[in-house]
């Protein structure tokens, strides 16, 4: 005969089994791209959130709501809080988190729409006289958002690496050959307003150069590139349980071999594949947080 547990020690295992797996948690955190519409990001990594909770589960790791950042500062303030304990984010917005407290560490990457790296081009209309950077001097330039990697942090990079000083369209200067910027909230709202006359020039990926409209396209032309970066990261916060971050690795891994994986991936950013950071991934993420660190100093005044 099975022998019987006395009613108080059943009671302290489950007690004590429960609060082993509360505290083993794990949260995902993601920067809303649409903060006039809060409830895209619910609905884009969602399903994501849904599939670490079930994956997770089967190894003791409970998975909380998914944490929605506002802005850089909200995201990077949650981290160092401790209440998100991975970030799924492009490189810039990453790299601008890791510099200002070191509280992550980029570990994966992530496919997105198809690109494991990209690049920014900067385009004009087609009857436009701009033929390189030098020309926009005294010009207008639009970008897509101030998180944005490819729409803001590359083409700015590249603009002050050739000696182009930049200001907000609508901010007072004295100096005439000031680049004029402003943001237009989306990629295909850049190359309308370019389209349009609203501003002279606009920077994007090359991806979605090749998404917009035909019949926008072919009233525009491109007349630059940047370096190439890495497409997305998922980092994890250097204050996570070693065994909670590799068992969430695992997870992600094996995410693109699984159909209720693939279809979480795709409704999240269009993730096709996952892998590990190499050594030299490691070495550009190096270079352009030094990018990021010159990009930090003020522009040169008036």
């Amino acid at each position: 005969m099975r022998p019987i547990l006395p009613i108080a020690l059943v009671l302290c295992c489950a007690v004590w089994s429960v609060a082993a797996c509360a505290e083993a948690s794990f949260r995902l955190g993601v920067i809303n791209e649409r903060p006039d519409r809060p409830s895209d990001a619910l609905k884009q990594y969602g399903p994501l959130n849904d599939y670490l909770s079930r994956r997770l589960a089967e190894r003791d790791i409970l998975v909380g709501d998914l944490f929605i950042g506002q802005d850089l500062d909200e995201m990077a303030a949650a981290i160092e809080r401790g209440e998100v304990d991975a970030l799924a984010e492009g490189v810039m917005p990453t790299l601008s988190i890791r510099r200002r407290s070191g509280t992550i560490l980029p570990t994966l990457l992530l496919w997105r729409k198809g690109q494991r790296q990209y690049h920014a081009v900067f385009f004009a209309r087609r009857d436009s006289a701009i033929q390189g950077l030098q020309d926009l001097r005294g010009r207008r330039i639009v970008f897509e958002s101030p998180r944005s990697t490819s729409a803001y942090f590359l083409p700015l990079a590249s603009m002050r690496a050739q000696g182009l000083h930049l200001t907000p369209s609508g901010a007072p200067s004295s100096d005439p050959a000031r680049v004029r910027y402003l943001f237009a909230g989306s990629e295909l709202n850049q190359a309308y307003w370019v389209q349009a006359g609203r501003a002279d020039a606009g920077a994007f990926n090359n991806g979605d150069w090749e998404r917009i409209p035909a019949s926008v396209r072919q009233e525009l032309r491109i007349f630059g590139r940047t370096r190439s970066v890495l497409r997305w990261l998922l980092s994890f916060s250097t204050g996570l349980d070693v065994r909670i971050r590799e068992a969430v690795i695992r997870v992600f891994l094996d995410m693109p071999e699984e159909a209720e994986g693939r279809v979480a991936l795709e409704a999240a950013a269009r993730i096709a594949r996952i892998e590990r950071l190499t050594d030299a991934d490691r070495a550009d993420l190096d270079y352009w947080s030094d990018v990021l660190g010159r990009l930090d100093r003020p522009d040169d005044a008036d």
